[in-house]
C-alpha cells in the first residue's frame, strides 16, 4: 500500500460508511473494508455496515465498493454543450436536473464531483434520448477511487 493511499484512507475512515464483515467472501477487494482498517481505535462510535450482516453472495454484497482506481470525466461547464443545439443541450440539463436535483447537477457541472461511471451512463443515455449521438466532451479527467 502506497503511503498516499494510507493518507486518503486515513482521512475517509473519520467519515465513510465502513464494514468489518471477515466473512464476506469479496472483502479484500472492498473499499468500504480496507477503509474501515484505518478507524482510529480511540474513536468508539462510527457509522459501519452491521457486522453480522449476511445478505451477500460469493460475488454480491450491495455495500461493496471496488477498490480500483477508475478514470472519470470531471466538469461539463466548458466543453460538454459546445457543439450542441440549445434545444438539445437545454432538454439534457433539465433531464439530468430532474434524475438527481439541482445541487447535486451543478456539483458535477462544475467539476466538484467526478462523474462515476454509473453516473457517465445516465448522462449518455439521456444524450441519446434527447437526440445528441456527438462525442461527450469534459472539462478534464481524474484517476480516484468510486466511493
Amino acid at each position: 500500500m502506497t503511503k498516499n493511499k494510507n493518507k486518503v484512507f486515513q482521512e475517509k475512515a473519520n467519515s465513510y460508511l465502513c464494514c468489518f464483515n471477515e466473512h464476506c467472501p469479496i472483502h479484500t477487494h472492498c473499499l468500504r473494508w480496507e477503509v474501515g482498517q484505518f478507524i482510529n481505535p480511540s474513536v468508539s462510535v462510527i457509522t459501519c455496515v452491521n457486522p453480522r450482516y449476511n445478505a451477500f453472495t460469493d460475488d454480491h454484497c450491495e455495500h461493496y465498493r471496488d477498490d480500483q482506481l477508475v478514470t472519470m470525466p470531471v466538469g461539463m461547464k466548458t466543453r460538454f454543450y459546445r457543439d450542441m443545439p440549445a434545444r438539445i443541450a437545454q432538454a439534457i440539463k433539465g433531464a439530468l436536473i430532474a434524475h438527481n436535483s439541482r445541487g447535486t447537477y451543478y456539483k458535477y457541472h462544475r467539476g466538484e464531483r467526478p462523474i462515476t461511471p454509473a453516473y457517465l451512463a445516465l448522462i449518455q443515455r439521456v444524450c441519446l434520448e434527447n437526440g445528441w449521438q456527438g462525442p461527450l466532451e469534459f472539462d478534464s479527467e481524474i484517476t480516484d477511487y468510486v466511493w
